[in-house]
């Protein structure tokens, strides 16, 4: 991890965070009410669920919702590589 301003590592947070995101959605269920990843995910690809809409989807549209949960799991991304980064500067200083 020579560089953070290689495009790939954030495209490699951003899609862990939103794995993590979409199984805890997927654990919490309808508890997740606000920005549901689970739900979002289903409704783009044209699955039912068993879950109502989540507020973002009934407040922005399914675009809007959808772009909504890129743009979060980006900003967790960016956080984790920097954190993981913090971290692994930590224990190089000791």
């Amino acid at each position: 991890m020579k560089s953070l301003f290689h495009p790939a590592i954030y495209l490699i947070a951003t899609i862990t965070s939103l794995g993590i995101m979409l199984i805890v959605d997927y654990l919490l269920g309808a508890e997740a009410e606000h920005l549901n990843a689970w739900v979002v995910l289903n409704k783009v690809l044209g699955n039912a669920t068993t879950v109502g809409d989540s507020l973002a989807i009934r407040k922005l549209g399914l675009a809007g919702a959808t772009a909504l949960t890129v743009i979060v799991n980006f900003v967790f991304g960016f956080l984790l590589a920097h954190l993981i980064s913090f971290i692994i500067n930590i224990i190089h200083r000791l």
